[in-house]
């Protein structure tokens, strides 16, 4: 009895101070979050996942995770659901928090291809690879089918794909040989057929990484050596950007139409909030000599940045801001992983867990 009318006392302060203004909302909830990355010596891909907010990490799926496959994206449809993709055509899910994950069987055609990417709008699954290969689904994963491009995509690893609506996807892609080391394609009929993107200023000579956006008109294409082109009105005109450096932009999270945040080669973090005409580099942190190769954000101030070395011997590691990237910590460095991480991804708790 005494118990809960301790409880009903503090939930009743929580509530006052709530309304009060003294504790913002959006502090009330924390986040869980995924990092996938390379083969350990275990033979089984990280996955590594964290229910408080980025504070401490634990691995997942090696029960089911077959041998020698890495591990390249990862994506969150909520604390629940997540997908992540990898080499051997490797789809895996969870519907409960990564408690269990299972393999996806997929067609032997996309078994066949390295997957890179993921993206997901509704249930509309959309995969991307090497050899210009693209899949999709839109039951949620029960049937597929794989894109017919346009001549020549099968010379790219299409890295990147994001889905904006049921119906318009853009893929990208790079090369490393060639006049044209970077392809745009876009599709707005749901994959039916696909426009080959020509950017000004010869920018497909520039291979592309990632492409992300934040509805049909605002979108951003980035990746090698700095460079990344940018659209405000679904493509009509896109805007060149860049080189801001030598280093490739690896991934990029759009808070909204005009701020982004990016990771990138050697421990480099940049932010725009003016859409990219300008940016400002933050501090890293942790083990140097590192590529910076996934970043999610929960809001303008909280992020996870993952990575791992760019040379030998390899690690990886995890970086969390909760001060819009003032300053960033480690929370995860090469003591506890020895692979390098590729991509994270982040759900935002449906309970009250307070931020860091």
């Amino acid at each position: 009895m005494k118990k809960a009318c301790v409880i009903g006392v503090v939930f009743a302060l929580g509530i006052a101070l709530l309304n009060s203004g003294c504790i913002p909302l959006e502090k009330l909830y924390g986040y869980s979050a995924w990092v996938v990355g390379d083969v350990a010596k275990d033979g089984k891909a990280m996955i590594l996942y964290s229910d408080d907010s980025g504070g401490s990490w634990s691995r997942q799926g090696t029960d089911v995770l077959p041998d020698g496959e890495n591990l390249s994206d990862v994506y969150a449809v909520s604390m629940y659901e997540v997908w992540a993709v990898g080499s051997g055509g490797l789809l895996i899910k969870t519907n409960n928090g990564g408690k269990n994950w299972k393999v996806v069987d997929l067609p032997d055609e996309l078994k066949a291809g390295e997957l890179a990417h993921i993206s997901i709008f509704e249930d509309d699954i959309w995969l991307s690879g090497n050899e210009g290969l693209i899949g999709f689904s839109k039951d949620g994963g029960k049937s597929w089918t794989v894109a017919d491009l346009p001549e020549g995509s099968q010379e790219y690893l299409l890295q990147g794909i994001h889905a904006i609506n049921n119906d318009l996807v853009y893929a990208v892609g790079n090369k490393s040989t060639g006049t044209e080391t970077g392809i745009v394609l876009r599709t707005e009929d749901g994959g039916l057929t696909w426009d080959r993107i020509v950017l000004p200023n010869d920018y497909n000579v520039n291979g592309w990484i990632g492409v992300k956006a934040t509805d049909e008109n605002h979108v951003i294409i980035f990746g090698g050596k700095g460079h990344y082109a940018v659209t405000a009105n679904g493509g009509k005109q896109w805007v060149a950007g860049g080189p801001l450096f030598w280093k490739d932009l690896n991934s990029l999270v759009m808070l909204d139409e005009r701020t982004y945040w990016a990771a990138c080669d050697f421990d480099t973090i940049i932010l725009t909030r003016d859409s990219g005409i300008s940016w400002e580099e933050q501090p890293s942190a942790g083990t140097g000599n590192s590529f910076l190769l996934g970043i999610a954000a929960l809001d303008r101030n909280h992020a996870l940045i993952a990575g791992g070395s760019a040379g030998y011997p390899q690690f990886g590691k995890i970086l969390r801001t909760s001060n819009g990237g003032q300053s960033w910590e480690v929370v995860l460095d090469g003591d506890e992983c020895d692979v390098p991480l590729w991509h994270v991804a982040i759900a935002k708790h449906n309970y009250m867990a307070p931020l860091p």
